[in-house]
């Protein structure tokens, strides 16, 4: 496998697509600006989608969009090859009425997601063009372009329309995704999810006694906090949001939290989520009984009426978002032979065991994904003041070409090195 990648990047024609990719660079750059002024909150992607597309088109490549953006175009190879798919995210976590404004500080551009995955997204293009300009052909089925829907609460929404709704078989998967060296191969199990609390409501003095949703909630956010799992395997958890109440002068007869539980184990995220879920039901009881003396007392002076004062508190739980993962050793293929091509083009890569990101939704499936980092740096990731440093940056994307034809091979100098195991 070394000897192979290495005479991979040796070549005259990767050599070509190499410097190609390095006196290109302002053009990546320059659609990395553009791209990064449409507003793309998941699931409102249309505007940029199309402009991507038109991107791809420019270039000579006939291109696939489906139904909820998806944009990608299709290499075909041998049809007893294996099939490989490259993907980079076009959504971003800032909404529609977030200013998009250039801004320059120093070497940086600062605008809300110069870098995620914007910068994902102009690889891609680069990729595509560098193969084209040094005539370089996949030795196997090469799908590649860019999702949609990898941010936000139903997150990986094109991911999910590709491999569960389509039913895509792919034999590898890659996301271009965030900046430096790292190399992810696993995927965290998450769920986000929202218990809801519902009880009669009423005015804070006339019905009070009666049980109260947000006192509930309290309640069981205060216990869920105290609550611990385990840092191995990893497991974390989160009360993200809280919502409730009409006014200062009511008791509120509806409110709900979300919360957001990630672990490399399915089984000990889904027994985190049936405890939180227990312990809300169990506050539900309690304030029934917490308020049972001035209950009484309210009745006596003829308060309200006996129906509201025996109502309890309903508790609801959704599940509103999440995926499943899968973890992969650094032994297996996929992996080695990126950690390969990091290597040949003198990238120490940075392993990472577990992140969240496009390659769930294949790992979930036991396709064989990993997700590489782009060129250049980054920082205010997911904030208004995300900025992007391009010193450097041609160097990852040669780096994301080697990558991907190490999977695919080369027609002419070699063949696939990843099995087909998939779409047999």
């Amino acid at each position: 496998m070394k000897d192979t990648i290495q005479q991979l990047h040796d070549s005259e024609k990767i050599q070509n697509a190499f410097e190609f990719i390095r006196q290109d660079e302002q053009h990546t750059l320059d659609q990395q600006v553009e791209l990064a002024l449409i507003p793309a909150y998941s699931n409102h992607e249309e505007a940029k989608a199309a402009r991507f597309r038109e991107m791809i088109e420019e270039l000579g490549y006939e291109v696939q969009q489906d139904e909820v953006y998806n944009t990608f175009t299709i290499i075909p190879g041998p049809e007893d090859g294996p099939v490989v798919m490259v993907s980079a995210h076009l959504d971003t976590v800032f909404p529609l009425d977030t200013e998009l404004k250039y801004r320059k500080d120093g070497e940086r551009i600062c605008i809300p997601g110069i870098c995620d995955d914007t910068r994902g997204d102009v690889e891609i293009l680069a990729i595509l063009r560098a193969m084209k300009a040094a005539d370089i052909r996949p030795a196997c089925t090469l799908i590649i372009g860019g999702d949609v829907g990898e941010e936000g609460v139903r997150n990986f929404r094109g991911m999910r329309h590709i491999f569960n709704t389509k039913g895509t078989k792919v034999d590898a998967f890659i996301s271009i995704d965030g900046c430096g060296k790292s190399l992810t191969y696993g995927a965290v199990s998450d769920v986000q999810y929202r218990i809801t609390f519902r009880g009669p409501g009423g005015h804070s003095m006339g019905a009070y006694g009666i049980v109260n949703p947000i006192m509930c909630m309290g309640r069981a956010i205060g216990r869920i906090s105290q609550e611990k799992v385990p840092t191995e395997p990893f497991t974390i958890f989160n009360v993200s949001t809280v919502n409730g109440g009409t006014g200062v002068t009511s008791i509120a007869s509806e409110c709900s939290f979300t919360m957001d539980v990630r672990s490399a184990s399915a089984e000990i995220m889904e027994d985190f989520r049936d405890r939180c879920v227990r312990i809300a039901k169990e506050c539900a009881e309690e304030e029934y009984e917490r308020w049972s003396e001035e209950r009484a007392f309210m009745q006596a002076l003829g308060y309200a009426s006996p129906e509201v004062y025996a109502a309890r508190i309903e508790v609801e739980y959704e599940e509103i978002g999440g995926s499943y993962g899968g973890i992969q050793s650094e032994d297996d293929e996929i992996v080695q032979i990126l950690k390969t091509a990091f290597e040949t083009c003198g990238v120490t890569p940075e392993m990472e065991p577990l992140s969240s990101t496009d390659a769930n939704i294949p790992l979930s499936l036991g396709i064989p994904a990993a997700t590489i980092s782009c060129g250049g740096e980054t920082g205010g990731t997911h904030d208004i003041s995300e900025w992007y440093d391009p010193r450097g940056a041609y160097l990852g994307t040669q780096k994301n070409l080697l990558c991907v034809l190490a999977l695919t091979g080369v027609e002419g100098i070699c063949e696939p090195l990843i099995t087909k195991t998939q779409t047999k």
